[in-house]
């Protein structure tokens, strides 16, 4: 097993982990309610849908790319945190557009990467084991800064290609996306903002999927975000949430492949049995039940948690014929 990203440090003794977590929840809503937003971030109009009142919407042009963040993420130091990164050669990233498969493909990729065919995933949660570029450390998502990740460095990003550092491209690092049909990421991320207590969202999903196809979503436009990669696949291991489902064993010898690790038959069946929907949602260290512990995420579940049904086609159950065929006209149009 390399690196030490199975075993997360306790809290201190002087300052209970509860204690923690309120202290940067209280500064964390301080810093929203005064924050100035420098003027090169357009604002969003407010939608009344997300009923937490301090959730604002920003958009910035950034290398072509119509890049949209919330103000949580700007008042953290989000630019900063972004310019002062440094990628490394043998760091790994994990990309996709929000609700793709990033979960899936980040488990797969730490256990091609430590050698783990078993049920564990260690002892530490899959933020902890592989920290977001774009987000700066916070013990209310459990994640370590990057440099205190020993190599290789398992990073996860929902940036688009167009905004990955001048050293990811240049330092030799490896690149992997996953892409999902655009009806069903929408459907998931539908979910998911009604499930996070930062959004706390109650439009319709007719409302959802108009500021999906606008672009109004974190990161930004859907389709420029996965062309960016695809037009990228010579050096971006490219896969698919379908691919991931229809044959997983497959998708495994390509990361290995990709990653340069050897693995024998053996150890592609533990990998695959150990990486279905229903292991990954019984499993402590995937499910991110410690958002709703903590306060991040709606405990009732009633939007089916970060791991909410794990199958393909679910947009069918959300569009109408009419709907759909609308959908993937958008969706087709070139850009």
């Amino acid at each position: 097993m390399e690196g030490d990203s199975k075993t997360q440090p306790k809290s201190d003794d002087k300052m209970g982990a509860a204690d923690h977590l309120e202290l940067e929840r209280t500064s964390f809503t301080e810093s929203l309610t005064e924050m100035v937003v420098a003027d090169d971030w357009e604002p969003i109009p407010a939608d009344p849908n997300y009923t937490n009142p301090l959730v604002r919407f920003y958009r910035k042009r950034i290398n072509g790319y119509d890049h949209i963040a919330p103000n949580f993420f700007l008042v953290q130091g989000y630019e900063k945190h972004l310019a002062g990164f440094q990628a490394r050669p043998s760091d790994i990233i994990v990309a996709s557009f929000p609700k793709s498969g990033t979960t899936w493909l980040q488990e797969l990729v730490w256990r091609v990467v430590h050698g783990e065919t078993g049920v564990s995933s260690g002892d530490a949660t899959l933020e902890y084991r592989f920290p977001t570029l774009e987000f700066p450390p916070s013990p209310i998502m459990n994640m370590r800064p990057l440099e205190d990740v020993p190599e290789p460095r398992l990073i996860k990003s929902h940036l688009p290609y167009q905004m990955l550092s001048e050293s990811v491209l240049s330092s030799g690092a490896k690149v992997l996306y996953v892409s999902r049909d655009a009806r069903d990421a929408c459907v998931s991320a539908y979910h998911w903002s009604r499930m996070v207590n930062l959004y706390v969202y109650r439009g319709t999903f007719p409302e959802f999927r108009e500021r999906f196809t606008r672009g109004l979503l974190f990161p930004g436009p859907y389709k420029e975000h996965v062309k960016g990669y695809l037009d990228h696949a010579d050096t971006v291991l490219c896969l698919t949430y379908e691919q991931l489902h229809s044959d997983r064993a497959e998708a495994v010898r390509k990361i290995a492949a990709f990653l340069g690790r050897m693995l024998t038959d053996a150890d592609v069946e533990g990998i695959v049995a150990n990486t279905g929907f229903a292991a990954m949602k019984a499993n402590p260290n995937t499910n991110f039940h410690q958002w709703h512990e903590k306060g991040f995420a709606r405990k009732d579940q009633e939007e089916g948690g970060q791991l909410r049904k794990g199958v393909v086609g679910d947009w069918r159950n959300y569009f109408t014929e009419a709907e759909s065929d609308a959908f993937m006209k958008w969706r087709n149009e070139p850009v």
